[in-house]
């Protein structure tokens, strides 16, 4: 690596007259080009663009559907003589 300094600039010689060209010819639609995005960055930059974080990824989520418990059969009623329960019919006799 050379430290000569004019050994650097004859190196960025050429890019510097490519700009110094293009800045000539092409300056005012460069500049119109700045002058419009300019507000899309500034917005970019106020929602957090370049420091938001990355959304996370996405999470599949699986729901297992299960059966309802079986239904219990149905009772059927026990039939005394006299339509009253037997603890009723214990309290009344004498």
């Amino acid at each position: 690596m050379n430290s000569n300094p004019t050994e650097a600039l004859k190196l960025v010689e050429p890019v510097i007259h490519f700009l110094d060209r293009l800045i000539q010819e092409q300056g005012i639609y460069l500049y119109m080009v700045c002058v419009w995005l300019s507000p899309l960055l500034i917005l970019w930059i106020l929602k957090g663009g370049v420091w938001r974080k990355p959304s996370p990824p996405c999470r599949i989520i699986l729901v297992k559907v299960s059966e309802p418990p079986p239904v219990p059969p149905e009772l059927s009623p026990t039939v005394t003589g006299t339509g009253q329960s037997p603890a009723d019919q214990q309290s009344f006799t004498a």
